[in-house]
This record gives C-alpha cells, structure tokens and sequence, in this order.
C-alpha cells in the first residue's frame, strides 16, 4: 500500500509527516477564520459551535491558551476542533504559525517513528496477519504497562505529599 513510507530514512519520514500535518493544520485553522467571517451569525454555525467536539476544543483552549495548538496534536479527537476553534477565535498568526510549527513537529515525529507502526499493526491485524496480531497486542501491552507505571508512580508521589 504506502510500503515507499516504511522505505524512507527516518528524518524524512518525520519531514512527510510534519508537511501533512502543516497542510491540514493551515487549511483547517483558515478554514475557521473564513467561517467565523462569513457565518458567526447564522443558526447553522451557533449550531456546530455549541456541539460537543466543539466545546470539548473551546474549554481546551481556554484551559492551555496558545500552548492548547502544540498539545492537540498529542491527543486523539480534538485536533481538528482545535485548530478549528482557534481560527474561529481568531487567534492571531504570529501567535499561532509558532504553536502550529511545534506541534505538527510532535505530531510528524509520533507519525514518522512508532506512529505508522501502530497503524500497520492495526491494518495487519485487521487483515487477520499473525505478525500483524503480535505487533497489535505488543504495543497495546506496552501502552498498558506505561499507563500503570505512571498511575502507580503518580499515586505514590501524592501517598507521599
């Protein structure tokens, strides 16, 4: 399928990641401008901004300000409402290009090393392929083991405090 990917030296494959991430972050983020211009009084966009995703993205921002654009991208569901959300503010470019430059960073760095190998082991998996079955339980069993070690780490700090 996309097999030239996996063929890539790594800081290439974090560069493709980035230049998708910086394409559909610019596209999305205008795209809010451009609604928040042409339709921040209609019933239809009062609407969408109200829905759950939204508000989920609103209280976000509101919570990490300028910092919410680079965290997004190390979250799952909300990245598009986000960026969405902070054009619709309108947040300013020279805040956000500097935001949006980092996170889609993250987000090509996660995408271009361990990324795009949850997501064959996924694809392989689904396609009933032993390895991709082993690859699927292995990574979701060391996810499992890094989020107990944190929860256990977490709870004896604050035992302790």
């Amino acid at each position: 399928m996309m097999a030239w990917i996996d063929g890539l030296p790594l800081l290439w494959s974090i560069g493709f990641f980035w230049m998708l991430a910086i394409l559909r972050t610019l596209i999305v983020f205008s795209l809010g401008r451009g609604l928040a211009s042409g339709v921040e009084r209609t019933r239809w966009f009062a609407r969408v901004m109200e829905g759950p995703v939204y508000v989920r993205a609103q209280r976000f921002i509101q919570r990490h300000g300028v910092w919410a654009i680079p965290f997004c991208y190390l979250t799952v569901g909300i990245q598009t409402a986000v960026i969405g959300s902070a054009g619709v503010a309108r947040m300013p470019w020279r805040r956000f290009l500097p935001a949006a430059a980092l996170g889609t960073f993250l987000w090509g760095v996660v995408y271009g090393t361990v990324g795009m190998a949850v997501v064959w082991a996924v694809i392989g998996a689904a396609l009933g392929e032993g390895r991709g079955v082993l690859a699927l339980v292995l990574i979701l069993a060391a996810v499992a083991a890094f989020v107990v070690w944190r929860r256990r780490r977490t709870l004896r700090r604050h035992g302790a405090g």
